[in-house]
């Protein structure tokens, strides 16, 4: 951690929220021209791409946006190696440093963030961030609470044990500069929920972050009594939020609710708060062209891994912003997918949950996709996409290892499922369109 970068690039946030909308734009254009140039020198897939379009590196400085070939996450993970600009990271040492891994602390070659997801697409993407591209954006954390250069106390109820995007901005806290004004306390939203409760209590947290669906949960034992804590500040990161859902959360603990956008291509995309009425991308980290339904993302500070023009299926609804408190866009409250928490019986008879996002998360080198399919309340189908043929053995004896651990830990000890290799996942058949964690329909169960 480069405490030089973290301080820079912290003045820079604070500097930024005072600039004029326009010039905001102006600073936004210039680093994406800048990203464009460093990638067609540096990136052999993306110069190969511009050339085959007609782009030169002398057009890069005038070619209208919509000119430049969108990407996707297919084509950055089919082409890893060369889209990265450094020799030293290749798609099969990255993969087999996420096979044994589970320290989010831990840094690939001890010089690089690497964070996975399979989203809400069901495909493994991986994404690695220098030293100096982590901590030019991390700063940006101190916006979603009132930073006073004073210790905090920080839970963070989220997917841990893996290089998973929350929990690996949440630890780093712990590290560098930032030791000597964050004190972490990480849960794992896949243990028990009566662990968590008595952790927080013997924590007692200023700061409490997680998933909306884990923090609602955390409201209601609140409101039952068993959990007894009384933070400063409240943040959702991870998940869209639920207007009747953040309303009984922020009465439960009494605060109004922070929402951080995020995702694994760019931790930090934007901040919602009341007062906002909306929230605020952060133009400065990035440049996000809002489409009907999804969104280009180019991450403007990632260097080892240029994004430009990336596709998320995400959407969010710009909002006309009358009072203007920051610069920068303002859109409504995050809508991604609407995926389902998987609620499953345990040991004792009592209905738990597995958030989505553990699977969403869900990486075991050699699978390529995956969805989860619920039976019933004790069954699940988990389809896997294997590509290469010669590893199927060993790669299902890793998801059943990872799943079995993720069923101990919530102690759904008679839970049981198949895993299925399937050459295509199944889409819904009214939308067309993928989702993550599907139910299995009565007529079809067998």
């Amino acid at each position: 951690m480069s405490s030089l970068t973290l301080v820079r690039s912290f003045i820079e946030s604070r500097v930024h929220e005072r600039m004029s909308r326009e010039k905001i734009l102006r600073l936004q254009e210039k680093r994406f021209r800048k990203m464009l140039g460093f990638a067609y020198k540096k990136s052999g897939f993306y110069n190969k791409l511009y050339r085959s379009n007609g782009i030169t590196e002398k057009k890069l400085l005038t070619v209208d946006i919509e000119d430049i070939p969108v990407v996707d996450k297919d084509m950055i993970m089919d082409n890893f190696d060369d889209v990265v600009t450094t020799k030293d990271v290749t798609k099969r040492e990255v993969m087999d440093f996420l096979d044994r891994s589970r320290d989010p602390n831990e840094l690939f070659k001890n010089r690089y963030h690497v964070v996975h997801t399979s989203g809400s697409s069901g495909r493994i993407g991986v994404f690695v961030y220098s030293r100096r591209d982590w901590d030019s954006f991390f700063p940006y954390i101190t916006k979603t609470f009132d930073f006073r250069f004073i210790r905090s106390k920080s839970a963070f109820l989220g997917a841990a044990g893996g290089h998973y995007a929350g929990v690996s901005f949440s630890s780093w806290t712990s590290k560098g500069i930032m030791r000597f004004f964050c004190k972490p306390l990480i849960l794992d939203i896949r243990r028990p929920i009566d662990e968590h409760v008595r952790k927080l209590n013997d924590f007692q947290p200023d700061i409490l972050g997680g998933y909306f669906t884990g923090l609602k949960i955390l409201a209601e034992q609140q409101e039952r009594g068993f959990l007894d804590i009384h933070p400063r500040f409240l943040v959702n990161c991870g998940e869209g939020i639920k207007p009747g859902d953040k309303e009984y959360i922020e009465n439960i603990f009494g605060l109004p609710l922070v929402n951080l956008y995020g995702v694994a291509e760019c931790v930090i995309l934007g901040v919602g708060k009341d007062e906002y009425n909306g929230i605020y991308l952060m133009d400065d980290l990035a440049l996000v062209e809002i489409k009907n339904d999804h969104i280009l993302l180019t991450n403007l500070f990632n260097k080892t891994q240029p994004l430009i023009r990336y596709r998320i299926d995400d959407y969010l609804i710009p909002k006309e912003d009358s009072m203007k408190m920051l610069p920068f866009t303002l859109v409504d409250n995050v809508i991604g997918r609407d995926e389902m928490v998987i609620w499953l019986e345990n040991e004792k008879g009592e209905m738990d949950f597995i958030h989505p996002l553990v699977i969403a998360e869900f990486y075991v080198k050699g699978l390529d996709r995956l969805q989860i399919v619920l039976r019933d309340k004790k069954s699940f189908d988990f389809l896997a996409v294997i590509r290469k043929e010669e590893e199927k053995d060993e790669v299902i004896e890793k998801i059943r290892k990872k799943l079995d651990d993720i069923l101990a830990d919530k102690g759904f000890s008679d839970v049981r499922y198949s895993v299925k290799v399937v050459d295509e996942l199944m889409v819904d058949r009214k939308t067309g369109k993928f989702k993550l964690i599907v139910k299995k329909e009565k007529k079809e169960i067998t």
